[in-house]
């Protein structure tokens, strides 16, 4: 009987519980869930696309599984093998009496468990009661309410992640590139909150899955769409209408969804009696659709798009037309209770056209950047705690950086820019494993490239020098042409390639703290040519090539992340330090449009930011919000080539013209009554830097300025109160806004112009955008 007692004594096999997690309610899947198994024996996270695996011991088991925004679901299971079970949860009721948190990852975006750091990520609920300027909901501003994020003005979507310029964001709409996210020259982004389902920003630890950009990765995924039943709804505010749709496909084989959103001011400008503003046109607008399909009970294929565009015209004098479109083939696949796969293609443009009428000499300026992708993105689970990534990409960006072509009868000759052409492929493998209960690391390669092809006239200067500097004059010019290459169409013109390290290692202390350190490494092979402090529509995009470099940083981090009180508050904080090479400045006076040696306009330096984040949430009691807190530095360097050179600012560091020393914001949400929530935001920060002249004086018979160092200078400190007032009666609500309540004007900038006393005199004339704004909108459903 002694081979009964072995037989006995030998432990369960090991089996695996898969699936995806839905919401009850819409059918939709629900990201980043928290799926436990008898107490806290077993976890498991579900991924972007909703799947999860956990593996325990055959046998009966109890499941626990919890979402943000969810009610907790428990199931028990008995497993004698592997098994897929797709799970629904119940979506908590949006109440506005007391809330009580069960759990500390019920609801909480922070994780002491996972090494994963330095993200941030946005309920959609609380984004729409944030207030925002004229009544639009708009995840881009509320990010900024977090640390290490901040926008440029007032009238600039462009983001800043610690540190770093616009450019320097990969920004994902269902894993399509936007290049620029803003409407109406900056004000709004093109992100309508009632089509978007999940947005995450990694300020650093950027997975090795992601690559391109230097400083940051957005990745915003949009809703799936009603899967069992179909839904309406609309929104009329001051500024702009909205109106979706979602529903199940036929045989209840899918979902879709379609959203709109446009402006209506050129519908009021037609009631004019001005003849000049009756045929004045001023508008943008949206139009987001998606679709899934399934594929048996393991598999999804996904259609997706975006399409939105600004149109703004002068009668007879000028208009402006810009916009992005976006789409997304994607197929996701689960294999064996393990292994998830995903293959992706997308394809993205962003254009532009100018029309300038009335002069005589009538010309259009069309630009345009676009690129197709395909990716194929592996993930295999080794057990709990202890998974494998592995994935290739290839992207085939299109750059023409600008046209010119006469209108009508006009005199103008036309004119066309050399287009930009390359391609840049890409592999990655990462692991994540965790060692210990205490102790668990992430830790992966990037291998990138990118390789910049004909058809294209390279020009070679003397000493191979575009931009040389004029000792004589004090300023940089344009370098001597003594030759110039011709490379036909798909020829090698140059090649980069960069290997990026990146990990990520928690250490667990008592309770539900835990220490986190990273670092990662990226490099950037598209550099956005502009030199002023905000994107503007008609920016032009650069590839690398023999004269412009791979920008690259790396970046260390470290932080302390912890969730108390059962979860009711989140504190982290993280201190950063980031190493900058290749950046790119632009010399004084710099002529960006329609130069098609562009390189001759451009420097490279290197520079640094660093800082420490604070942050602080409270989701539990009548009274929930936020406060953030950044103390920051950003500083370029760029160094003389030559000994007469003296590089920017006699080669010493200086301001970026995105640093901000101080920033601070504050996020409040409190029950009035059981219809009623008030919120409120104050945000506070030091003024962006800013170069002013130094003195004025008259030579040869001409009045000239003389500046002083670059950005030596700051604005004034900018700070600002909003409140909104909202009502909500089941699928209605009615929202009450007032963006700068105690109508402060914020300088954007400051200019300098001859005093009208003393001509050699200047006086500073400062800009500003928004006063007291008053909005009002109201939704509903149905």
């Amino acid at each position: 009987m002694w081979w009964l007692v072995l037989v006995a004594a030998q432990p369960a096999p090991t089996v695996r519980l898969s699936g995806y997690i839905h919401s009850a309610a819409t059918g939709e899947v629900v990201r980043y869930a928290q799926v436990s198994a008898d107490g806290v024996a077993a976890a498991a996270e579900s991924n972007a696309d909703g799947f999860f695996v956990l593996s325990l011991k055959a046998g009966s088991h109890v499941v626990r599984i919890r979402g943000v925004g969810y009610l907790p679901l428990v199931d028990t299971v008995s497993l004698a093998q592997s098994l897929t079970r797709d799970y629904r949860l119940a979506p908590k009721p949006f109440e506005l009496e007391e809330i009580t948190v069960s759990s500390t990852r019920d609801s909480s975006d922070i994780d002491p468990g996972s090494p994963e750091m330095s993200t941030a990520r946005l309920d959609i609920k609380t984004v729409k009661l944030v207030p925002v300027v004229l009544g639009e909901s708009d995840p881009i501003r509320t990010l900024t309410l977090l640390p290490g994020v901040k926008t440029t003005s007032d009238f600039s979507t462009g983001l800043s992640v610690r540190g770093g310029g616009p450019d320097q964001n990969l920004i994902l709409l269902d894993e399509s590139t936007i290049y620029n996210p803003s409407h109406v020259f900056g004000f709004f982004s093109v992100f309508n909150s009632d089509a978007v389902d999940d947005v995450k920003l990694y300020k650093g630890a950027i997975p090795a899955r992601f690559g391109g950009r230097l400083s940051s990765v957005l990745d915003i995924r949009q809703r799936e769409g009603n899967a069992n039943e179909f839904a309406a709804g609309a929104s009329i505010g001051l500024l702009a209408s909205r109106v979706m749709a979602e529903g199940p496909l036929p045989g209840k084989a899918g979902s879709f969804l379609v959203a709109g959103r446009r402006t209506y001011a050129d519908l009021f400008l037609k009631l004019s009696s001005n003849p000049d503003l009756k045929n004045n046109v001023a508008y943008f607008y949206d139009l987001n659709a998606k679709t899934n399909f399934r594929l048996g009970t393991t598999g999804t294929l996904m259609l997706s798009g975006y399409f939105g565009r600004d149109r703004y015209g002068l009668k007879d004098r000028f208009s402006a037309s810009w916009g992005n479109q976006a789409g997304t083939l994607r197929w996701n696949q689960a294999f064996g209770n393990r292994w998830f796969s995903k293959v992706t293609f997308t394809m993205s443009n962003y254009d532009y056209g100018l029309q300038f009428l009335g002069s005589g000499r009538d010309l259009g300026w069309t630009a345009r950047i676009g690129n197709a992708d395909l990716s194929v993105d592996e993930s295999v689970h080794l057990g709990n705690g202890n998974s494998i990534e592995f994935g290739a990409q290839l992207t085939r960006p299109d750059i023409q950086p600008g046209s010119i072509r006469p209108v009508g009868n006009s005199p103008v000759v036309p004119l066309d820019l050399q287009p930009r052409h390359g391609y840049s492929p890409a592999v990655h493998l990462s692991h994540e494993v965790e060692l210990a209960p205490w102790l668990s690391v992430r830790y992966g390669l990037r291998l990138a490239a990118f390789r910049r092809l004909g058809e294209a006239t390279i020009y070679q200067y003397r000493n191979d020098q575009p931009a040389v500097y004029n000792a004589a004059l004090g300023r940089y010019e344009r370098g001597q042409i003594v030759d110039s290459v011709r490379y036909g169409a798909g020829e090698l013109i140059s090649s980069f390639t960069g290997l990026e390290p990146r990990v990520s290692v928690r250490i667990g202390l008592a309770g539900t703290s835990s220490l986190k350190v990273s670092f990662a490494r990226t490099h950037q092979y598209l550099h956005l040519i502009s030199n002023t402090n905000s994107p503007t529509p008609v920016d032009i995009w650069e590839p690398v090539g023999p004269y412009v470099k791979p920008q690259r940083a790396d970046q260390a981090a470290v932080g302390w992340a912890s969730t108390l009180g059962s979860g009711a508050y989140d504190i982290s904080i993280e201190s950063y330090y980031k190493w900058l090479s290749r950046v790119t400045d632009f010399v004084d006076g710099a002529d960006l449009g329609l130069n098609d040696r562009i390189e001759t306009e451009l420097l490279q330096g290197d520079g640094r930011a660093y800082g420490i984040e604070l942050y602080a949430r409270k989701r539990a009691g009548k009274l929930t919000g936020w406060v953030s807190y950044t103390l920051s530095r950003t500083e370029r360097r760029v160094r003389g080539i030559t000994a007469d050179d003296p590089g920017v600012n006699g080669g010493q560091y200086y301001p970026s013209p995105y640093d901000k020393t101080h920033d601070l914001a504050v996020v409040g949400l409190y029950p009035v009554g059981r219809k009623w929530t008030l919120s409120g935001t104050f945000v506070l920060s030091s003024g962006l830097p800013a170069t002013y002249p130094e003195s004025r004086y008259q030579y040869n018979g001409l009045l000239l300025v003389e500046y002083g160092a670059r950005n030596a200078n700051r604005l004034p400190a900018y700070h600002r109160l909003d409140l909104t007032l909202t009502r909500t009666s089941g699928s209605k609500q009615l929202q009450f806004g007032l963006y700068n309540v105690y109508n402060r004007f914020n300088a954007q900038s400051i200019t300098f112009r001859p005093s009208d006393a003393n001509p050699l005199a200047l006086e500073a004339v400062q800009s500003s955008i928004f006063g007291l704004v008053p909005s009002i909108s109201f939704s509903f459903k149905f």
